[in-house]
């Protein structure tokens, strides 16, 4: 099939047909505009307005009528024009109507503009995706409002979903043989968004590469980390929600639509904040023994305690590492009054017991460092979380010197506090007059 090229003239045609006798018929007049990417209205002409003023054959800078309701133009490609795709807008009048036919056509062998390096959109952020163990794929980061080191300029459009989730269980009972309902259980659904960006590329080549390049990003059964720098940056674990579509506006240029699902609905932080409390300073509790000194104390009851700040607005869950010698560990939130413990259990000194309270597990890894056995919490235990605010917390047990905890959280949010790409454009659109 023939192609446009940059230096020659192509010929652009139009059938107008009456829509109810399905026959050809000629319009009341006849216009065409030539423009790139995008349809007349959306962006300035590359070329035009040229009308028919009734030439009957090939007139420079003139649309002719070759018979009854058909009518073409050739255009004569500068030798300078940028390689694309372009648009045909064949604007007719017909009775009281004014109708727009549009036509894409692309331009090949012209001029491959750079890649924008200083329009690169106004969000910023990432995606980056480190595959799990096991998994042969290599990790993938893409960088929004940046170039990459293929020269694809990477731009953040408008992410959906990201202000608030929905909500999830019964909500309400209705009462029996009374008005209104009973309030039930109610929480966070996952949040689920769609996420629309572009790659601009130097080249076609190049453009595909950065199809391909997301594709690798967003994983269907794993999870990636999304990062949007908002004010005070903010991330997310998301993967693939249905497909990932693709619009072409130019021959260099790709724009997607992805579907994304957090399953955890929180927003984190970017920074983790660790916070280590060393058994060997224990927290005076202030008591006259009724004994004369020395005698010999046993270390049941030391403990050492240390506050921990979620700057947040919504509560979050820590993952904290005893390291022994202790046994019968016990983690507690004096602010709340919740303990986790584990009545029994010996963590010999440098073993260390992984208590993850998101998942509400623990691990209890040997002296050399290897995984051990699931360690169940005592039946009667309370897997607290972390408030907004700040919150004190305690390491009990029979603690000897040496022992410590290491405290991991993130601060968290579930609303949006900051504005930003919450389903708005990042640019204005010029729209046609009505």
């Amino acid at each position: 099939m023939p192609t446009a090229v940059a230096g020659q003239p192509w010929q652009l045609d139009l059938n107008f047909y009456d829509e109810e006798s399905g026959t050809l018929t000629d319009p009341a007049s006849v216009q065409l505009d030539i423009t790139y990417g995008e349809q007349v209205g959306f962006v300035p002409d590359v070329a035009g307005p040229y009308a028919y003023s009734g030439a009957s054959t090939s007139t420079p800078g003139q649309v002719w009528r070759i018979g009854t309701g058909q009518y073409a133009f050739i255009w004569q490609i500068p030798p300078s024009t940028q390689q694309g795709v372009y648009v045909a807008n064949w604007t007719c009048v017909y009775g009281s109507d004014t109708l727009l036919a549009v036509e894409n056509f692309p331009v090949t062998g012209g001029y491959t503009p750079p890649v924008p390096a200083g329009d690169l959109g106004y969000w910023t952020g990432s995606l980056a995706y480190t595959p799990s163990a096991g998994t042969p794929a290599v990790p993938v980061t893409v960088v929004f409002g940046a170039v990459d080191g293929n020269g694809i300029a990477w731009l953040w459009q408008k992410l959906e979903g990201w202000d608030g989730p929905d909500v999830q269980g019964a909500g309400v009972i209705p009462r029996s043989g009374d008005h209104g309902a009973w309030a039930a259980p109610q929480y966070y659904a996952a949040r689920t968004m769609t996420w629309t960006i572009t790659a601009s590329a130097p080249t076609q080549a190049l453009r595909d590469l950065a199809r391909a390049t997301l594709q690798q990003a967003v994983p269907v059964s794993d999870l990636a980390v999304l990062t949007y720098n908002e004010p005070a940056p903010k991330q997310a674990m998301v993967r693939r929600s249905g497909k990932i579509t693709e619009a072409y506006p130019t021959l260099a240029d790709v724009t997607f639509t992805v579907g994304l699902v957090a399953p955890d609905p929180r927003k984190y932080s970017t920074q983790q904040k660790t916070l280590l409390v060393n058994a060997a300073n224990p927290v005076p509790i202030g008591i006259t023994v009724p004994f004369t000194m020395p005698v010999t104390l046993t270390a049941q009851g030391v403990t050492g305690s240390g506050q921990v700040t979620n700057a947040g607005t919504f509560e979050t869950r820590p993952v904290i590492v005893i390291t022994g010698p202790t046994t019968s560990p016990a983690l507690i939130n004096v602010t709340t009054g919740q303990t986790v413990s584990w009545t029994g259990l010996v963590v010999p000194a440098g073993a260390t017991l992984t208590a993850d309270f998101n998942i509400q597990q623990a691990t209890l890894s040997t002296t050399g460092g290897t995984l051990g056995a699931y360690r169940a919490a005592d039946a009667f235990s309370s897997w607290w979380t972390l408030p907004p605010g700040t919150s004190t917390i305690q390491l009990g047990g029979q603690l000897d010197a040496g022992a410590s905890m290491v405290i991991a959280w993130q601060d968290a949010w579930v609303l949006c506090m900051n504005g930003g790409p919450g389903g708005v454009n990042d640019k204005p659109r010029i729209l046609p007059l009505a």
